[in-house]
């Protein structure tokens, strides 16, 4: 876990990555913010290389975030920032420490449970043995939208995480349902979505954007699945306006599925 120095009572941010992924996802975020906020960015279960260090649930995961940022000891305001399982786990310590964390961020989370979750998760574990070989990694880096200067960290963590982590990971992602505590909140909260993101996942944003007071939902045009990596300063800028309290820059979006769905406010790429 990496955090930059800052008065005691700094705002913080808590980054929290995706499966697969780790820390240096943020390294944009961290560089823009860092100047203002005291940046946190700690590493999930199953994403260290070590064999007891196995992925057991969400509870668990955002449990040890907690331990690892000292959560309960931060003095002046806390918003957690998740990305996809990230995102899903923001919600969690959002929901678990609701006079701690004052705001949240979920980009491109899964937020609402899928038919079969556990036969998904256990099909899709089975390739986790295919993420060693450089080649498929290499593909599979490219459609989350990793860049080559990023590459050897994801594939040192696609080497090392276990076919059980993998598989308790997918299941509580496929598996996940928003905590009825978190749609009656309001504390402040912003999801965010490329413009280009798989319907399911625009479907349940939307879903929680309608239930949620005070909820606001923004579309990052021509990002997928990937907006914080492949679109870093269209993300830091909605980011920073929502943190600000002002008005995220928005855009005009492109035709066919590119374009926001009902509810939901583009921000140019």
């Amino acid at each position: 876990m990496e955090e930059k120095p800052g008065p005691a009572r700094r705002r913080h941010l808590v980054f929290v990555h995706g499966g697969g992924a780790g820390p240096w996802m943020w390294r944009a975020q961290e560089e823009h913010f860092g100047d203002r906020f005291t940046v946190h960015t700690p590493t999930l279960p199953g994403h260290r290389g070590e064999k007891r260090d196995a992925y057991r649930s969400h509870a668990h995961a955002a449990a040890v975030v907690a331990e690892d940022v000292g959560l309960g000891r931060l003095r002046g305001p806390v918003t957690v920032v998740g990305f996809s399982v990230g995102g899903q786990i923001a919600i969690e310590l959002a929901t678990a420490y609701p006079s701690v964390v004052t705001g949240t961020v979920v980009a491109s989370a899964l937020l609402s449970p899928w038919r079969g979750a556990r036969a998904l998760a256990t099909v899709s574990s089975a390739a986790a043995p295919l993420a060693r070989i450089r080649v498929f990694a290499w593909w599979q880096a490219r459609e989350l939208g990793i860049g080559a200067e990023d590459f050897e960290d994801y594939f040192a963590v696609s080497r090392s995480m276990t076919a059980r982590s993998m598989r308790c990971l997918l299941y509580s992602n496929f598996s996940f349902a928003v905590p009825p505590e978190f749609l009656r909140s309001r504390r402040p909260a912003l999801l965010v979505a490329g413009s280009r993101e798989r319907r399911p996942v625009l479907a349940g944003m939307e879903r929680v954007r309608a239930l949620r007071p005070g909820c606001e939902l923004e579309l990052i045009r021509g990002a997928g699945h990937d907006a914080p990596l492949s679109h870093p300063a269209s993300f830091n800028r909605v980011l920073e306006g929502w943190l600000d309290g002002g008005e995220p820059v928005r855009g005009e979006s492109g035709p066919g599925r590119g374009g926001p769905r009902p509810g939901g406010r583009c921000t140019d790429g």
